[in-house]
């Protein structure tokens, strides 16, 4: 009986104290910095050619603060024509210290260099150590 006593103002002292504690977002300043850097611009990677058949490859990416984003294809060929492919997903950072994204299926991009004019990443398929894994460069810029 003693026990079920001391249970309840232990009870009692720790809603009271979470209660008192002021939330001022899930955020500090320079993850929200980092955030505004990646959903707040539309990114852009270089025109790309597609073999000998004349098309040209051109992705752009819209993150959004949801945990979404948005990578649109645009493949122009020879003649002018364009076809669209929408691909929509999700993100979430993999780490506290917000320099790595994660796609889910193992896909990952290892933030190289972040600013308003550039968005430089290492594009990673697996994790470090496996034996498979890759990583490509991918240097985006803002959609003009």
């Amino acid at each position: 009986m003693r026990g079920k006593v001391f249970i309840l103002p232990v009870l009692i002292i720790c809603f009271w104290m979470t209660g008192c504690v002021e939330k001022t977002g899930y955020y500090t300043e320079g993850e929200n910095e980092i955030i505004s850097l990646i959903c707040d611009i539309t990114w852009a990677g270089q025109k790309t050619a597609n073999g000998d058949d004349g098309e040209t490859i051109r992705e752009t990416y819209e993150f959004r603060r949801d945990g979404t984003y948005t990578r649109t294809s645009v493949v122009t060929d020879e003649d002018g024509e364009e076809r669209r492919n929408n691909v929509n997903g999700r993100w979430a950072f993999y780490n506290q210290s917000s320099n790595t994204i994660c796609f889910g299926y193992d896909h990952y991009w290892d933030i190289e260099e972040l600013t308003t004019k550039k968005f430089a990443v290492y594009d990673r398929w697996g994790e470090y150590g496996q034996i498979h894994m890759s990583r490509e460069y991918l240097e985006l810029t803002p959609l003009k």
